[in-house]
């Protein structure tokens, strides 16, 4: 029977402080003029971010928006915006966002 050699990156494992996280917040910027309602922004988006508008283009067309209450969960992937054919999707990462403010929590109500 052989032994398994354990991997090196074991013994540099060490506990994370979630509280002290951070991770990118996106900016989701639409050009509705570009939209051609083709949804792939929608359907792709792994966060499940953006939804139909109930508005309409000069074209007709509805053009993707952010869900009420999902404006912190984009996080920069950029798949919508490299998914759209029109190129109608912008996404700006200029902030990261901490565990507590993202979940609202306090610093008292984790002991910190």
């Amino acid at each position: 029977m052989a032994l398994i050699q354990q991997d090196e990156t074991w013994s540099m494992r060490r506990l994370v402080n979630l509280h002290k996280m951070k991770r990118p917040v996106g900016k989701i910027l639409v050009n509705p003029d570009l939209c051609k309602d083709c949804k792939f922004c929608i359907e792709f988006c792994p966060n499940n971010v953006l939804e139909e508008s109930k508005d309409v283009n000069f074209k007709g067309y509805h053009y993707p928006v952010v869900k009420p209450g999902k404006e912190l969960d984009c996080v920069a992937c950029r798949m919508c915006e490299k998914i759209c054919p029109e190129f109608a999707i912008t996404i700006i990462s200029e902030e990261y966002i901490t565990y507590d403010k993202y979940y609202g929590v306090s610093r008292h109500a984790h002991g910190g």
